[in-house]
C-alpha cells in the first residue's frame, strides 16, 4: 500500500513514518506537515491510504479529507487525533479509521489489516467525480454538501417535504398510489386529491433537481404508485445502522470507533416534523442507538473509567424520550448499587 503521512506535529509524524517504516508491505510516499503539500501529493501521485491528523492549521483536518475525496474517492482515510472532540465530525466523511495519538504498533497493525481488506474488495477505483450531495435524517432533514456543508432543502410547500421523506422512508419500494393520498389528502374528494399528488410529485423532481440530488421519483404503472430511487444516494441514517451492524467487539483497541458510531447519533429520525408514520423508525433507531450506549458504558465500568461513562449517561440524559432515558436511568441506578455493594462487601 502506498501511505501519505500528513501531520503539523513533527514528533508525531517522526514516529508514525517510523512505525510504517518496519511494515513490509507498506510505502510511504509522502510526507506533509500542511495542507496544501498534502493536496499536492494527492494530485501527483497514486496514494491508497492518508494518515491524516484532525487537527491541522489553517485547512483542518475535516475539510482536507474532502478535498482528497474529491480527487479521488478510492484513498483510505485514517484519521489521527490526540483527542476525542473531534470524533462525532470525522464520521461524516467515513473515514477508514480514527486512532488516538501517539499510535498504538497492535491498533496500527489492525488498521493497516482493513486497508487491504478494503482497498481488495474496491479494486482501487481512481481519480472520481467529486462526492455528491447526501442527505442527514437523523434530526431534521438536510442536505449535506461537501463543499458547503449542512442546508435546508427549499421545498415549495409543506406537502412536498412530506411526500418526499414518506417515499424515502420507503428505500426505494413502490409505494400504493391510494395510500399516499389517504396520507397527505385525507378527506378530500378523490379527484382534488389526485391533483394534488401530481402537483406536489411535480414540485418534489423541481426541487431535487434544483438541489443537485440524484434522486429520482419513478412511476411504477398508470395507477399503482411512485416510488424513490435512492441507489445514488447517501443517507446517514442508513449508513449509521450499518456502522453499528459492523462495529466489533468493544475492546479497547476498537472504542475510538465505537465513540466515533455514538456521536454520529446527531438526533432522532426525522424529529421536529411531526410525522407520525415516522415514529416507529424513529423509536426503533432510538433503540439502538441507546442499547449501544448502555454496552459502552457497562464497558467503561468495567474498566473503571468513570469519567467516560459518565460522559455517556449525561449524553443519554439529553436525548429527549422520557420513557427509553428514564428506563436506561434505572439500569444505571441498579449497577450502581450493585457496585456499591460488592464494594462493602
Amino acid at each position: 500500500m502506498r501511505a501519505l503521512l500528513v501531520d503539523d506535529e513533527k514528533l508525531a509524524l517522526l514516529h508514525l513514518k517510523s512505525m510504517l517504516e518496519q511494515e513490509d508491505k507498506v510505502q510511504i510516499v509522502g510526507v506533509c506537515s500542511d495542507a496544501i503539500q498534502a493536496l499536492k501529493q494527492v494530485e501527483a501521485l497514486e496514494i491508497d491510504l492518508v494518515f491524516l491528523d484532525i487537527g491541522m492549521p489553517e485547512i483542518g483536518g475535516l475539510e482536507l479529507a474532502d478535498r482528497i475525496r474529491s480527487l479521488d474517492a478510492g484513498i483510505q482515510i485514517v484519521f489521527t487525533t490526540g483527542c476525542d472532540s473531534y470524533a462525532s465530525e470525522a464520521y461524516r466523511v467515513y473515514p477508514l479509521d480514527y486512532m488516538r495519538k501517539p499510535v498504538d504498533r497492535k491498533r496500527l497493525g489492525r488498521t493497516l489489516d482493513m486497508a487491504r481488506h478494503r482497498l481488495e474488495a474496491a479494486g482501487r477505483p481512481r481519480r472520481t467525480v467529486p462526492e455528491s450531495p447526501s442527505l442527514r435524517c437523523l434530526g431534521s432533514l438536510r442536505v449535506y454538501r461537501p463543499d458547503t456543508g449542512e442546508d435546508y432543502i427549499k421545498w415549495r410547500t409543506s406537502k412536498a417535504q412530506e411526500l418526499f421523506a414518506y417515499l424515502l422512508y420507503n428505500k426505494g419500494h413502490t409505494v400504493n398510489r391510494e395510500k399516499l393520498l389517504e396520507l397527505l389528502w385525507p378527506g378530500f374528494e378523490p379527484e382534488r386529491a389526485a391533483s394534488q399528488l401530481y402537483n406536489t410529485i411535480y414540485n418534489v423532481r423541481t426541487a431535487l433537481k434544483d438541489e443537485g440530488l440524484d434522486m429520482e421519483i419513478v412511476k411504477a404503472s398508470p395507477a399503482a404508485g411512485y416510488r424513490l430511487e435512492t441507489e445514488r444516494i447517501n443517507v446517514d441514517a442508513w449508513q449509521w445502522e450499518e456502522a453499528v451492524m459492523a462495529l466489533p467487539r468493544i475492546s479497547p483497541d476498537s472504542l475510538d470507533r465505537h465513540e466515533a458510531v455514538l456521536n454520529a447519533y446527531t438526533g432522532d429520525y426525522l424529529a421536529g416534523h411531526g410525522y407520525s408514520w415516522s415514529t416507529d423508525e424513529a423509536l426503533r433507531l432510538q433503540r439502538l442507538w441507546l442499547e449501544h450506549a448502555r454496552r459502552l458504558s457497562d464497558f467503561y465500568r468495567t474498566q473503571r473509567m468513570a469519567d467516560k461513562a459518565g460522559a455517556v449517561v449525561q449524553r443519554v440524559r439529553r436525548l429527549d424520550a422520557p420513557g427509553q432515558t428514564d428506563a436506561f436511568d434505572q439500569g444505571e441506578h441498579e449497577k450502581d448499587g450493585t457496585e456499591e455493594k460488592v464494594s462493602h462487601a
